[in-house]
């Protein structure tokens, strides 16, 4: 999508009015001031691909701006499990620090309707200087380490685990490497002896073989409900023939637990040569093959993953025991 600056089209074409007059006919959206988009394709985005054109919308209509928190965490592609909530700016003065309500905007037809309604739009969250900032695609954002720690000292366990998992993480391919120890180096730098401690928390758990999202956020719920820590991507032969690798195993109980993503049945990069009907085909033939060596399988998806009682209940009701209270983690 191609966002447009309404300065930029001035200085070159000298038109100051063209934008104005297609904004009014409902032609295109101003996502902020001075910065506008075709409505079709702003209301086709996605959420997180609409809060990253806000960025760069960000970006045009503030030259210069330092992107810090959530906002450096989604430019450094990191998984996070909700899009934020506002575009963290780091640097401002004591006066312009604060949040301000989203801007983005489109006119109103004769309809009543403006087209918009029902999409988030982002406001802007301005914050204290938190350091040096680091070029990265074009922007100015702290740097990955700084980050990601900064990010993990505001949310709770299951996101901070999401975060940290994919940040050292195997599965994690674009941008730059960054090591347990390394975050650990950083987090014990924090002026905040409880945000020390809570950010080491989360990092020692955290693990670099988790196979998605969702299994991270999985395992962190399954910590806090008190359940036994389970092998991750186990290997499972028999007759000397490769059956399956698993997310979740617990020997003790002959247990397997799997997440159930819906883009390992949708989406092209995880079909590769499948069709959706052939993938699941596939994995009910591989959940047989695990039945059959006396193993019992226990499935669940995005939203009891998200929803703590009811894993806690899915995996309560496959046989596997848990102390029945809440971890102190989640205080």
């Amino acid at each position: 999508m191609q966002l447009i600056d309404a300065a930029a089209l001035h200085r070159s074409t000298g038109d100051s009015r063209s934008l104005r007059r297609r904004y009014a006919r409902g032609e295109l959206v101003r996502v902020r001031k001075g910065v506008y988009a075709a409505k079709d394709e702003w209301i086709s985005l996605p959420p997180w691909e609409r809060y990253r054109q806000t960025i760069l919308a960000v970006n045009l209509e503030l030259p210069s701006s330092k992107f810090c928190l959530n906002t450096a965490a989604v430019l450094w592609n990191l998984e996070m499990l909700a899009v934020p909530d506002h575009v963290h700016l780091a640097g401002a003065s004591r006066g312009h620090r604060g949040r301000s309500l989203p801007t983005t905007s489109a006119a109103r037809m004769p309809s009543g309707l403006c087209g918009l309604e029902g999409l988030t739009s982002y406001g802007v969250a301005r914050h204290a200087s938190r350091g040096p900032t680091i070029a990265f695609g074009g922007l100015q954002i702290t740097p990955l380490p700084e980050t990601v720690v900064a990010v993990i000292a505001r949310e709770n366990f299951a996101a901070g685990t999401v975060l940290a998992d994919h940040a050292i993480g195997m599965r994690r391919t674009s941008g730059p490497r960054v090591s347990k120890d390394e975050l650990l180096g950083h987090a014990a730098r924090l002026e905040s002896g409880a945000r020390r401690r809570w950010v080491t928390q989360v990092l020692n758990f955290a693990v670099a073989n988790s196979g998605s999202a969702g299994e991270s956020l999985s395992r962190a719920q399954m910590h806090l409900l008190g359940f036994p820590a389970p092998l991750l991507q186990a290997n499972f032969r028999a007759g000397g023939h490769f059956i399956a690798r698993t997310d979740f195993f617990w020997p003790q109980f002959k247990l397997i637990g799997e997440f159930d993503g819906d883009a390992k049945y949708l989406r092209d990069e995880y079909l590769g040569d499948q069709t959706s009907r052939q993938a699941v085909l596939a994995e009910k033939k591989r959940e047989d093959k695990l039945r059959a060596a006396g193993f019992r399988v226990v499935r669940w998806d995005w939203a009891t993953a998200s929803d703590a009682a009811r894993l806690g209940a899915v995996l309560r009701n496959a046989g596997l025991p848990n102390s029945g209270t809440r971890a102190k983690r989640t205080l």
